[in-house]
């Protein structure tokens, strides 16, 4: 490993350390740069190659839990960030000649020029995103010792705290508190395939900016894509989320993840179907004002990326 690439590995692992360090030592306003951590990791694995991505996800991880004294910070930043973006910053690096049983095709230009590669696909790369991120939730959650019965009263006694109690009766609390605490299992994962799935997209802007970036602009409204497996998963998951019991949770946090990988996959063919309208900005303006200010319209689009992956599972009609 060059010298140069050690020391970009090492300021990106301190970046990112930097970023998620408030949120461990419970700095509310540090909720926002938490979420960018994942981008230097990103940057670190696209423009300087894999093993700067994974050395930069450890040094981050080791520097939360020095910088907090806590070892679960630099866990929960390793598990749920660092690791994850080196995954996939190294699977989007991931590359082969097209042709690889014989001479390979090259493209335009004169001899000697590199073969033309056919990079690792975006669809698997976003299936590996949600994989992860349901992983991770699901292994934090074991680590930290996840429990409803034991958190439930905490949450209820934060919310008498927070707000009119003499207005709001203990009933009424915890109907709150339960409410809250079933949404944890599915937002927590897809709030995490999010952050991870717009930390890449932004880091491989950045790094094509500075014109480190090998591989070549992908177009996402039309490369955005799930394989049939993400479907089945999400299935299961919704199958499994009638069991009571840890298995609800685990299923719960399968369809949080999965669910938002489609969203997003919804959110590229809104992109697609626009394209060459004259009311186009208008119409994408209003879809995300609406996703803001609502939220439920996610559903929608949610249900269009669940189309897509169908509609791409049926045969080819002949010609």
């Amino acid at each position: 490993m060059k010298p140069s690439n050690l020391l970009i590995a090492i300021a990106a692992g301190a970046a990112s350390a930097l970023l998620f360090v408030g949120l461990v030592v419970q700095s509310g306003s540090a909720v926002t740069l938490a979420l960018a951590a994942p981008i230097p990791i990103f940057i670190a694995s696209l423009g300087w190659g894999s093993v700067a991505g994974f050395l930069a996800a450890v040094v981050s991880a080791g520097l939360v839990a020095a910088i907090s004294g806590l070892v679960s910070g630099g866990v929960l930043l390793f598990a749920a960030m660092s690791l994850p973006a080196a995954i996939a910053g190294h699977l989007a690096g991931l590359a082969r000649p097209v042709a690889e049983d014989g001479p390979a095709e090259r493209g335009p230009g004169p001899v000697g020029e590199r073969p033309q590669l056919m990079w690792f696909p975006v669809e698997r790369i976003l299936f590996a995103i949600a994989a992860m991120a349901a992983l991770a939730c699901i292994g934090l959650g074991w680590y930290f010792g996840y429990d409803v019965a034991a958190l439930k009263p905490e949450i209820v006694d934060t919310l008498r705290e927070s707000g009119n109690a003499g207005q709001i009766d203990d009933a009424e609390f915890e109907a709150i508190a339960t409410l809250l605490l079933s949404l944890i299992p599915l937002v927590q994962p897809a709030v995490l395939t999010l952050v991870l799935g717009l930390g890449l997209y932004l880091a491989a802007w950045l790094t094509r900016i500075s014109d480190r970036l090998p591989r070549p602009k992908d177009d996402l409204p039309t490369a955005l894509h799930l394989p049939p497996a993400a479907l089945f998963v999400f299935a299961a998951g919704l199958a499994a989320s009638f069991v009571s019991g840890p298995v609800e949770q685990i299923a719960l946090v399968a369809c949080g993840a999965f669910g938002m990988a489609f969203t997003l996959v919804g959110l590229g063919q809104l992109h697609a179907r626009t394209r060459g309208r004259s009311n186009r900005g208008l119409l994408l303006f209003v879809s995300y004002a609406a996703i803001m200010i609502l939220s439920f319209p996610l559903f929608v689009f949610t249900c269009l990326g669940i189309y897509d992956t169908i509609k791409r599972m049926r045969p080819a009609s002949p010609a």
